[in-house]
């Protein structure tokens, strides 16, 4: 069992990135951004749709995210992935799961994830406007569900939830990225705020898509800044953008963010679920990875299976290699323990 998956796991490592079809560009997706990967099937009734990227994530890099996406059981949802430089294991793992995948095309490769995602979000609200209710984005690398983040904003509409992290404007990374797109003049006039997060956003999709085509343009209009969390930022406590629609949420919400979070304000209850300060399980923990001890406790929780590589691992000529890798080590085994036999029994005699 073990070999079997060594070299499943090898193989998902070493298998080219094959999925991106040849000629796309150039067909009757033209004119769009992303094209489909497996067949989109949304009904007419209304849900919430969860959105994330995945740039060059190996599965093992998304595990924790979809397993715990699939444990908190959320219903009346699509999962929408937008990829880019990803295995065709990943490909067939999010298919098998029932995520909606789509490719984006490489004239975008320029243009980083963080930016380019706010784009893939509103050209895809866009057209379905129609089929959902609440939206979601969130990171997939470094954020994992432990309930269904929805039902806490059911009764909220039209509106747009950001999360507050602990600290401030005046944080190393956001002041450093805040200076230089806008000056430390200016920087300084917003220093004392606390700082709203982009790896999480989640409202109505009337709001969610009117800030994503404000994000876009300001990002594009600046010549892509380092960072869109300094430019969101900037929009909301500058430009008052959405003001009378801005739900906001810290660590004592359903979703917590724990990037500058200190580790001794991080409790875990018996099932090591993460609490938020009030005392709660929270819904939806981002940045996990920040704190050593809880990144190792959430990966072994969600940690790769046999069953997840035989989701990715499609390829026949895989399955072929391994079965003959399996054989040929039997055989040496049953050949050795045979010598060994004869020698025993010349011994003997």
């Amino acid at each position: 069992m073990n070999i079997i998956i060594f070299f499943l796991f090898i193989s998902s490592i070493c298998q080219k990135d094959n999925h991106i079809q040849k000629n796309k560009e150039d067909s009757i997706y033209s004119n769009e951004s992303y094209y489909p990967l497996n067949e989109i099937n949304i009904n007419n009734s209304k849900k919430n749709v969860i959105l994330g990227i995945i740039h060059h994530y190996s599965l093992i890099k998304i595990l924790p995210f979809f397993k715990s996406l699939i444990h908190a059981n959320i219903t009346n949802c699509d999962i929408v992935m937008f990829v880019r430089k990803v295995s065709q294991n990943v490909i067939n793992y999010l298919r098998r799961i029932n995520v909606i995948v789509y490719q984006i095309f490489e004239k975008y490769k320029r243009i980083k994830p963080t930016h380019l995602r706010w784009k893939m979000y509103k050209d895809f609200l866009k057209k379905n406007k129609n089929k959902y209710n609440l939206v979601f984005s969130v990171d997939v690398r470094d954020s994992i569900f432990q309930k269904d983040v929805f039902k806490f904003y059911d009764n909220f509409s039209p509106f747009l939830g950001v999360m507050i992290e602990d600290g401030t404007l005046e944080q190393d990374w956001n002041k450093e990225n805040i200076i230089n797109y806008i000056g430390e003049e200016m920087h300084k006039t917003i220093q004392n705020e606390r700082i709203i997060c982009m790896g999480t956003l989640l409202g109505s999709l009337e709001k969610f898509l009117e800030f994503s085509i404000i994000l876009w343009r300001k990002l594009k209009l600046n010549n892509f800044p380092p960072s869109d969390q300094c430019v969101a930022n900037c929009l909301f406590y500058l430009e008052n953008v959405l003001k009378d629609f801005l739900l906001k949420s810290d660590n004592n919400g359903p979703i917590i963010t724990l990037g500058i979070t200190e580790s001794e304000n991080i409790i875990l209850d018996v099932e090591d679920n993460v609490l938020n300060y009030k005392g709660e399980v929270a819904a939806v923990v981002h940045q996990y990875d920040r704190i050593v001890n809880l990144k190792k406790k959430i990966v072994s929780k969600y940690h790769l299976e046999f069953s997840d590589l035989i989701k990715s691992a499609l390829d026949i000529q895989i399955y072929m290699i391994i079965l003959f890798i399996i054989i040929i080590i039997k055989l040496i085994k049953s050949t050795k323990l045979s010598k060994l036999k004869d020698l025993k029994i010349k011994r003997f005699l």
